[in-house]
């Protein structure tokens, strides 16, 4: 008998995955070894001066000098997609914070661009989301950033990070990770570090806000929970959504405990009126590398007939590199 996820597959395509090993190196970390990544990326073709944006995040090794864990985020810009400059900086040091993550950077009109950042928010060590506001992609100040989602807005919810912003009709849709604290555990316990998500003291599911405007959201509901079992019982994040064939195809990182929290697995999952989805690989991830580590962040675009994929991915030596994959569709 067909299970429900083989159902959705024989009605609804899913969009062609990308095969991680043949993909191609765009960024490269400041390291190679374990706990030197650059990743997270958010992609953007803009259409005005067809040029590819492409923000990320670099890291470094605990107790590497004074720079370390999500030390410094970038803006780079290229004209083909594959071969980037760096055209915007932002250090931690700028927000007082011990970590910035992963960003959605969104195009609202010709003269008005946003960057959603999440960063540890130096005032209760927990994750937050702001957005910054400008008129190119390479003029973000981080002084006037404005709050969009703290910890403290849901009860309950120990950290909001790693959002992705997309807009249908006249809403924005604002996917984040969120901190679903573990029962019988301490608040103090779970931030003493700066990043509940490595404490294995609570869990990871996909959250959604949504806003007419950009700039004020409302918290509608989890999307995408934790498994109760299995490969994905820690960690649920949406990473990319793509529009496909009547439907979209959703890509988000699972993880079975935190001893895989740096190293997640990318799967699938189909929505159809973005608030409400399915997962389709409940048994395990769909993409991984050959060595079974981590393909994790996956934006995509779809550019040119292709599906251009972007990905953090583990290499041999342990560092973390951002890969390009194209796939026709």
């Amino acid at each position: 008998m067909n299970t429900k996820n083989q159902l959705i597959e024989e009605r609804f395509s899913l969009a062609p995955l990308f095969h991680p090993e043949e993909g191609k190196a765009v960024i490269q970390p400041t390291g190679n070894s374990t706990g030197f990544w650059a990743g997270a990326p958010t992609v953007l073709f803009d259409e005005k001066d067809q040029t590819f944006y492409l923000y990320y995040r670099v890291r470094q090794p605990r107790g590497y000098g004074d720079d370390e864990r999500g030390f410094e985020v970038r803006i780079a810009k290229s004209l083909d997609g594959e071969h980037f400059s760096d055209v915007w900086v932002l250090h931690k040091n700028e927000l007082n914070s011990s970590s910035i993550e992963r960003s959605a950077l969104v195009k609202v009109n010709d003269d008005q661009y946003r960057l959603y950042i999440s960063y540890v928010d130096p005032e209760d060590n927990r994750w937050r989301i702001d957005v910054i506001e400008a008129k190119t992609p390479t003029s973000f100040e981080a002084k006037n950033r404005k709050k969009v989602i703290t910890a403290g807005d849901k009860k309950g919810v120990e950290g909001v990070k790693d959002p992705y912003v997309i807009k249908a009709g006249n809403q924005y849709y604002m996917y984040f990770v969120y901190a679903q604290g573990v029962n019988g555990v301490s608040i103090e316990k779970m931030h003493e570090t700066g990043d509940v998500h490595n404490t294995g003291l609570a869990v990871a599911p996909t959250g959604l806000a949504v806003s007419e405007d950009g700039l004020h959201f409302e918290w509608i509901d989890k999307v995408l929970p934790v498994g109760s079992k299995g490969w994905d019982q820690y960690q649920s994040r949406l990473t990319t959504i793509i529009p496909y064939q009547g439907a979209y195809t959703v890509l988000w990182d699972g993880s079975v405990g935190v001893e895989q929290n740096y190293e997640e697995k990318g799967a699938r999952a189909i929505t159809f009126d973005l608030k409400t989805f399915s997962k389709v690989d409940h048994k395990g991830p769909a993409l991984e590398t050959s060595s079974k580590k981590a393909v994790r962040y996956t934006d995509a675009i779809i550019h040119n007939g292709q599906i251009w994929y972007y990905y953090e991915y583990t290499r041999e030596d342990g560092a973390h590199e951002l890969r390009l994959c194209k796939v026709d569709i």
